[in-house]
């Protein structure tokens, strides 16, 4: 029969919490990839208005994070790629994330494509009203793969156990062991 000595608890005890701040720790928001034009982009979104993040509104090329940047057919096929994983945040819960795509000075307003009731839409967005827009990186998948922290925890339990075990055979009293000649 195998007897767990007193440590053991503990070891459970800390794997069990270590577990649950793994699990119940906020991670960040995975990127959406989409291949648009033979190209995959991680698609993100954030929120705010041309004005006050007018960086952002530019290719990469310019310092900017929107690849369709200028080109309205771009954005449109960013917008039906993407469809509703991103949810509806705009306009009352019933449009995608905006697709910015031109800055028109004449009324300060920014042309956009989205998605909208299965299909995708363009229209035009207050440059000083905050919404949520479209950003997007080309795509970087990962060049190792990382073990998660379970395997590690796992493994790490059962050394400590095996070592205590071994230990623990190694001082009892057994049969074998007092036939064996001491060294």
């Amino acid at each position: 029969m195998i007897r767990f000595s007193a440590s053991f608890p503990k070891l459970a005890l800390g794997a069990a919490v270590a577990l649950a701040a793994i699990s119940f720790s906020q991670g960040s928001a995975q990127a959406f990839v989409v291949t648009v034009g033979g190209t995959q982009y991680d698609v993100t979104t954030f929120t705010g208005s041309y004005n006050s993040d007018t960086n952002k509104f530019e290719t990469a090329a310019n310092g900017g994070v929107m690849p369709w940047w200028g080109s309205d057919s771009l954005a449109e096929a960013f917008a039906y790629e993407v469809g509703l994983e991103m949810g509806l945040p705009n306009y009352s819960n019933t449009h995608g994330p905006l697709f910015a795509w031109r800055f028109r000075l004449q009324d300060a307003a920014i042309d956009n494509c989205y998605y909208i009731s299965g299909t995708t839409g363009c229209g035009i967005a207050n440059s000083s009203i905050p919404y949520v827009y479209a950003q997007a990186t080309p795509y970087a998948p990962p060049s190792t793969p990382v073990p998660g922290p379970l395997p590690l925890f796992g493994a790490a339990a059962a050394f400590g156990f095996s070592r205590k075990l071994r230990k623990r055979i190694k001082l009892a009293p057994s049969a074998l062991g007092s036939s064996l000649p001491l060294a």
